[in-house]
Formats: C-alpha cells, structure tokens, sequence
C-alpha cells in the first residue's frame, strides 16, 4: 500500500477547552465484513491514534459506509475485530459519538433541548450552554430547529455531539447537503472544534477537497482493503499548487481502483 508524506501546513496548537476529551484509539485488525457472498471487507488492519483526524474516501461502494458501521459498532465484522480504547466498538458506550448528513434534531424540542439529548448523565445546563457557545450558537438555544439554517441545524448537531465531551466523533458525510459556502464554514469550525477539543475524528466523505481541508491522514478504501494513504503534517500553510497536487494523488488512487 502506497504511503504519501505531504509538507505540513499551518495549524494552531491546541490549547486547553471546555469541551476537551482524551482522543479515544481505533484499532482493526484483520476486520472483514461480508453480505451473503458479497465480501465488502477483507482482513483490513488500521489504526487511529488519539486525537488524530482521519478521512476515508474511495468510490461508491466501496465500503467506506461499511467500515465506519464497523467502527460506530453498529455492525459487526464477520471476522476480525474491531476496538475502540481497547473494548469492543459497540462497548464504546458514551466515548464514541457520531453525526449524519442530516441533522436529525427533534422539531417540538428547542435547540438547547436537542443538544441535550447528547447527555447521558442527566440535565446540565451549564453544559449544553456552553457547546451552544463553541458552535457559534449561543444566541440560538430557545429557537425551534425549523427557525435555523440548514448550517445552523448541522452547528446544532455538532453541539448535541459533542456535549458530552466523546473521545471518537464518527461523521458520515454530515456536510453533503449543504450549500458551497456553509460547507467552507462547516469545515473550519469542525476543525477548530477538533484542535481544541482533542478528540479523535474518522470522517467519511466523496468529496476529497474535503477530506484534505479537514484531516491528518487520508485514506482510499477499494477491493476490500486501503489502497493508499496520505499523511498531511501542520506546519505551514499549502500554496494551491500542492494542495492541488495532494486532491490530484488521492483522486489518481480512486480511479485506480
């Protein structure tokens, strides 16, 4: 399997946040997972470190849904196993938190109400507040979801997420319905929201542009297994031509498959 290093960029150390959790590890090691005679998955071995933000991409079909059910602990692999902090994925209990393509707020509950849904260990104002807050919604907290943008919603869905401070945030394409630039706003406050916060990310997308603003590796799922991976540093800002050359190696890979 290829391995790409890429020059770093320019990303903010991250510094102590209300919301900060210890990133939880994903561990697969010779993961498969098969439909009757349909083998979608086949003895896949990876691991996420703590804290550390990860894309998969590859073609439709791919198994990309698959692997992040596996992960979620929403499924189960049919060989293999799947950890998560060293406990099996579906044990992850409140460590592990994941978030839609769409926002799925309660429409007769206010925002504040919906993101404490988020919380397990009972009501926590002070709590739901302050993820409002870090999400850039904190004057929105009495409104009803139908009043927000469909930016908004998903802020608010990243806030009910994120309350009750996982270690493992689980996205699956949670920015496919939104409008170019509510995607570019989304994007930077996921982020943002990841540097400080620390936990661990592992996002699915089709959109590559995405998955290079947003990760620290990058893999290509296809024929069951990677196929390829980037690793993309912090230390400086890219220029165009070298983040167009990053998209240009990952889509080569794809297409590949």
């Amino acid at each position: 399997m290829p391995i790409t290093e890429i020059l770093p960029r320019d990303i903010a150390v991250p510094v102590a946040h209300p919301l900060h959790s210890p990133g939880a590890r994903v561990q697969l090691r010779h993961a498969g997972r098969s439909f009757g005679g349909n083998r979608v998955l086949a003895d896949l071995d990876l691991e996420v470190a703590p804290g550390e933000f990860l894309s998969i991409v590859g073609k439709s079909g791919c198994g990309k849904s698959t692997l992040l059910r596996l992960i979620a602990g929403l499924d189960q692999p049919s060989s293999g196993s799947v950890l998560v902090d060293g406990v099996a994925a579906n044990r992850a209990g409140d460590r592990l938190r994941l978030m839609f393509q769409e926002p799925r707020l309660l429409p007769w509950a206010s925002v504040a109400d919906n993101v404490a849904v988020g919380l397990r260990t009972g009501p926590d104002p002070e709590a739901v507040a302050e993820a409002l807050r870090a999400v850039e919604l904190g004057d929105k907290a009495g409104f009803w979801p139908a009043q927000l943008s469909g930016g908004q919603r998903q802020r608010a869905a990243l806030a009910r997420a994120l309350v009750s401070h996982p270690g493992l945030l689980l996205l699956d394409e949670p920015l496919g319905a939104l409008d170019a630039l509510t995607r570019l706003t989304m994007q930077k406050l996921i982020r943002n929201m990841h540097e400080r916060a620390g936990f661990t990310a592992v996002l699915v997308t089709h959109d590559v542009s995405e998955a290079v603003a947003l990760s620290d590796r990058i893999i290509v799922l296809g024929r069951g297994g990677i196929l390829s991976e980037t690793r993309i540093a912090r230390d400086r800002p890219h220029t165009a031509a070298e983040l167009a050359e990053i998209e240009a190696g990952i889509l080569d890979a794809i297409f590949a498959a």
